[in-house]
Parts: structure tokens; C-alpha cells; sequence
């Protein structure tokens, strides 16, 4: 077998010149010769441009070859055309071949002492520094992994407790309901058995007081009689239940778990609650994320989140919620929010409009569910704009919520509308102004799509000043005097309404504010 000793030979392995048992072994200088050179470029290696750099195959090549290589696409070794394995985008990121450093070190090679000395040197910094950062990394990675882990061991240990406390609490409502359900069927068994004893004195009182003669009378006393014994043990039996502390026992559970679940959705919303009401004004932005985080942590707890205040003694609340990138502020309603949910100060959301673009919302429905809502942009600051926006909010007390739709005028022609707003009679018969609004200066403006105005006085004399109207199509060459807003999403709900057959089967279930788009 003969080896090729040559340059660029594929048997010169990572700049290694091998012999065989029939070729004459190489001087030990003509090995470190050959290995002092790039087997490509055939220049001697050396600390900086020409550093020796082995691939992932075992070839060696210099920086300088490495980097050529790399100008031309990826890393392919020159002499088995194998890949580098490990990605590369600088030759530096090619691992240093120190059996060839080694073998640069030696006494026999050439170079002055301190060039070999400066050259390990480097070599170790390079290698320090890799390792160094390395390490660095990874005690980094430690030290958070520890403290994650001793956080997820303390979470643990309490979450540990709370599931036993709540299988607990679980359990004891499962016994005591077992225990009720069957007190339910004893009382069932004992009030049928009762009435029937009933019946039967009834009917032998019935037969003392028919009777005619004294022996009618000791015949029917002594039948009497005989139910003695069932009346004492059924009197006893219901007794015993009447006696029965189970009623009292569900009260009590009834008001811990009651408790309980107060204190979960309290504590789930303990940190925005806190931010919503501080000392100082929070800044409208803040507010929005605040109040957004609120009614996500409320939905996790199956929760909702309301707004509340007080008018003449009496309480109120609008619901806040989320519908894709907007959150709404119901109109304002009569009573307390329901138990368990978290309220919030109804000025603090209010103050979240942004006064120079009111955008109000009328939520639609029929047929049994709700089908969307429809966003309104108000475009002027006249009376009857403000007359629609607070009959929108029910600021005032009124609102259009709850309230049927009343007519479709042109249906399926230019300029078809859809009417509503009787918030007094709901049928088209009601509606007057609400006390110091009036219809103002008129506006004419083109009917187009999207268009919505109301304070609509004029020949239709059974239009009152709350109703309102949407226009679902343009009507050319026509213009509408008393405009209020325009429709800025959900038109084509109002135009799906125009095609039920009877409109006053649609309604608007809910109207309110849009907070924030």
C-alpha cells in the first residue's frame, strides 16, 4: 500500500503526513513541516490570519481557507466535501485545532520561544474566554432555576393545603346533601301518611256530628278512638324530624362557602382593586390597561366586573365588559350587581371617555339570543345628540335598553331605515323629550348608509323625540335635518334586522358606552 504524502492529498488528515510499512518513515522535521502548513493554501499556519482550525470531518484548514470557503456558500471540507456539522458564520467559529499547536510548540519547529509562548497564551485565552461566558451562563440559568424551584416547592405546599381544605369543604357538602335528600323523602313519606290520618279524623269527626242518637255517637267515638295509636306514633315520628338540625347545618355551610368563594374573587382582583382607587389620579392609559386586567381576572373566576353609584338614595350599576379590542359600559340600571362580582367606582370607568369622540353602542337581538352590537360615532354636540347619548348611557334614568324595534320604512328600496327608541310605551306610542332637552338647531345632511338621527319631528306625527333611526342604505338627493351620529361598525346587523319579518320581534337588549377601540 502506498501513501500519498503530497499537499491537498485526502490522506493528509488533519495536516497529519502518514507512512506505511513500505514507504520509509518521515525525519520527525519533515512531519512537523507538513504539519506547519494549510494543506489548501499551502502557507504556514500561524496565531492570527492562518490559525489552524479542524472541522467537524477532521480536516484541518487556516482561517484564511476557512473564510474563502465561506464566501462561496456553506462550510464544505476541500478534501472530502463532508459538511460542517455545527452552523458557521465566521471562521473564528470553527474550533482551533491544538494537536497542531502542539506540534507548533515543539522544540524542533522553528519559531522563537516567546512567538510559541504568545501563541499558547492566546490559544488559552481564547479558550478561557469561551468557557468563561459558558459558565457564565449557566450559572445564571442555575441560580433562577433554583429560586423557581423553591417557589414552585412553596406554591406547592400551600395549594397542597387549599385542595385538601376545599375536597374537605366539598365533602361535607356531599354528606349533607345525602343527608338532606333524604330527610326530603322522609318528610315527603311522613306529610302523605299525615294526610291521610287527616282525612280519616276528618271523617269520623264528620260522623260525630251526623250522628242523630246517642248510640250513633258512642259508635263513631269509639272508631275514633282506635286511631289513637297511629296518630301518637306518626305525631312522634314528625317530631323527630321537626327536631332535626340538618336545615341549620346547610345554612351554616351555605354561609362558609358563600364566604369562601368572596374571598376568591376578592383576592383575585386584590391588586387591581387597589390600583383602581389610589390617592392620586391615575392617567386614563393606566386606567384602561387596569380596568381591562379587572374583567380578564374576573372571567377566570367566573366572575363579572360592574360599575356602581348612588342616585337619590338609590343604588345603580353598569356592567363593564370585553368584546374583542373594545370595552363597553352598559347603560345604567336600577339595583346592587350580583353576588360574587367586583364593582368598581361608575365615575372612575366614566372618566375613561374620551369626551372629544363619544362612540355609543346598541347591543341587538332576536330570535331568542343576542346577534351583535352596533357602534355608533356621534358626530355633533347638539341638544338631540345629547338627548340620544344619555338615553344610550341612562345617566338620566331612562335608556333604550329592553326596548323593540318599531317600523322598517323602504324595505329594500333607497333610503331604508329602521326605527326605534320608545323607551316609555315600547310600541311606538311613547317617547317624549326627556325634561330640558330639545330638538335644537337642524343639520341637513345627505342620507348615506350608516347614517342615524333622531328628535325626527315633522309630517310623521307619531314620531316622538326619542325615536331614532338608522339609515341601512342612501337615499340620493335626499337629505336628513336632524343627524346625530353615524354608524361605525356593525351595519349590516341593522341591515339583517330590515329582513325580520315582524322588526318588534328585534331589540335592543343592551346600549352603553364604547370605552376604548
Amino acid at each position: 500500500m502506498v501513501v500519498v504524502t503530497g499537499r491537498g492529498g485526502g490522506c493528509a488528515r488533519s495536516g497529519w503526513v502518514t507512512t506505511s510499512r513500505y514507504a520509509p518513515p518521515l525525519a520527525q522535521h519533515e512531519v512537523v513541516m507538513a504539519s506547519r502548513d494549510c494543506q489548501v493554501c499551502l502557507e504556514s499556519y500561524d496565531e492570527e490570519k492562518r490559525k489552524p482550525r479542524c472541522l467537524s470531518c477532521g480536516h484541518t484548514l487556516c482561517n484564511s481557507c476557512i473564510a474563502d470557503c465561506l464566501s462561496r456558500g456553506p462550510l464544505l471540507c476541500p478534501f472530502c466535501r463532508l459538511a460542517h456539522a455545527a452552523p458557521v458564520t465566521y471562521a473564528s467559529d470553527v474550533p482551533v485545532n491544538y494537536t497542531v499547536i502542539s506540534l507548533l510548540q515543539d522544540a524542533s519547529y522553528p519559531l522563537a520561544s516567546q512567538r510559541t509562548e504568545a501563541l499558547l497564551a492566546e490559544v488559552k485565552k481564547e479558550a478561557n474566554e469561551f468557557t468563561t461566558s459558558q459558565l457564565v451562563t449557566c450559572n445564571c440559568r442555575l441560580t433562577r432555576l433554583h429560586d423557581f424551584q423553591q417557589r414552585l416547592n412553596e406554591q406547592c405546599s400551600v395549594h397542597r393545603v387549599h385542595v385538601q381544605a376545599l375536597r374537605s369543604l366539598v365533602e361535607r357538602h356531599e354528606g349533607l346533601l345525602r343527608d338532606m335528600t333524604g330527610r326530603a323523602e322522609q318528610a315527603a313519606a311522613i306529610i302523605t301518611k299525615g294526610e291521610e290520618i287527616r282525612s280519616m279524623l276528618e271523617s269520623a269527626q264528620g260522623k260525630v256530628n251526623g250522628a242523630t242518637n246517642l248510640l250513633e255517637v258512642t259508635a263513631a267515638h269509639e272508631e275514633d278512638r282506635r286511631y289513637k295509636t297511629t296518630v301518637t306514633e306518626w305525631d312522634a315520628a314528625a317530631h323527630h324530624l321537626l327536631q332535626s338540625q340538618v336545615v341549620a347545618a346547610a345554612r351554616e355551610l351555605e354561609f362558609v362557602t358563600a364566604a369562601a368563594l368572596q374571598a376568591v374573587v376578592e383576592r383575585s382582583m386584590s391588586a387591581a382593586t387597589a390600583a383602581v382607587t389610589p390617592t392620586k389620579a391615575i392617567q386614563p392609559p393606566l386606567l384602561q390597561e387596569l380596568v381591562l386586567e379587572m374583567v380578564k381576572q374576573a372571567r377566570l373566576v367566573g366572575s363579572s366586573v360592574w360599575a356602581t353609584t348612588m342616585k337619590s338614595g338609590r343604588p345603580r350599576r353598569a356592567r363593564v365588559d370585553q368584546q374583542g379590542d373594545h370595552l363597553f359600559l352598559s347603560a345604567l340600571q336600577e339595583g346592587e350587581p350580583p353576588l360574587y362580582s367586583h364593582t368598581l367606582p361608575y365615575e372612575k370607568v366614566r372618566g375613561m371617555v374620551d369626551e372629544d369622540y363619544l362612540m355609543v353602542f346598541l347591543e341587538v337581538s332576536w330570535g331568542g339570543q343576542v346577534q351583535g352590537r352596533v357602534n355608533i360615532k356621534l358626530t355633533n354636540a347638539a341638544t338631540r345628540t345629547r338627548h340620544f347619548f344619555y338615553l344610550c348611557t341612562g345617566e338620566l334614568g331612562p335608556s333604550y335598553g329592553g326596548t323593540c324595534l318599531l317600523e322598517v320604512e323602504n324595505r329594500g328600496q333607497p333610503g331604508e331605515r329602521v326605527w326605534g327608541g320608545d323607551y316609555q310605551a315600547n310600541n311606538g306610542t311613547g317617547g317624549v323629550a326627556m325634561k330640558g332637552f330639545t330638538m335644537g338647531e337642524l343639520t341637513a345632511q345627505p342620507v348615506t348608509a350608516g347614517l342615524v338621527a333622531s328628535f325626527c319631528y315633522g309630517s310623521d306625527d307619531h314620531r316622538k323625540p326619542s325615536h331614532f333611526v338608522v339609515y341601512t342604505s342612501d337615499y340620493p338627493v335626499t337629505y336628513e335635518e336632524c343627524p346625530v351620529g353615524r354608524v361605525d361598525q356593525g351595519l349590516d346587523l341593522f341591515r339583517s334586522v330590515a329582513k325580520v319579518s315582524n322588526v318588534r320581534d328585534a331589540t335592543v337588549s343592551d346600549c352603553g358606552l364604547v370605552l376604548l377601540v
